[in-house]
């Protein structure tokens, strides 16, 4: 078995015409695990060049540097727009995500939650069949109501009329 960890000069060497430097070759095999052949053959990413202005502006609008750096070379975004737009806000990052993800559509939750109905009742709704438009616009009923609505129920079913229909 061989010492895998091991990089000889001629190795090194190799690397160098491929344009690896050696603290990235001996990152390659011995930090991330590499094939010596893997770690030879592939060549480095190209790293955009950043303007030092740009750095400057990120900086003076809130963006660090690693922010910034990840903005240019893994979103492909350009300097000027890396260094310019805003962070997001953490609260608005989470309700666009649950906006996304939601299943129900943010407009008819927004309109159940004027009438007064709560997610759950809403949910609950839905499960039991009724249009995504009729659980959002029925408004909740009152206990009185829907007493009367039992009583209205019971009396029916024995052949009785109480006087509220």
């Amino acid at each position: 078995m061989s010492y895998e960890y091991y990089i000889a000069p001629e190795e090194y060497e190799m690397a160098k015409e491929r344009g690896i430097r050696p603290a990235l070759l001996e990152k390659r095999v011995r930090t991330l695990a590499w094939s010596k052949t893997k770690a030879i053959d592939t060549a480095p990413q190209p790293k955009n060049r950043v303007e030092q202005r740009w750095v400057e502006l990120a900086k003076r609008n809130g963006i660090c540097y690693s922010t910034f750096i990840y903005r240019v070379n893994q979103l492909g975004w350009r300097q000027e727009q890396a260094a310019t737009t805003t962070l997001a806000n953490r609260q608005e990052q989470a309700c666009k995500a649950r906006a996304q993800r939601g299943k129900y559509p943010v407009e008819l939750l927004e309109q159940a939650a004027r009438q007064g109905i709560s997610y759950s009742t809403f949910r609950s709704r839905v499960s039991r069949g009724w249009t995504l438009e009729e659980a959002a616009g029925k408004p909740v009923m009152s206990a009185s109501e829907i007493g009367h609505l039992t009583i209205q129920k019971l009396k029916k079913r024995k052949g009785e009329s109480d006087g509220y229909e």
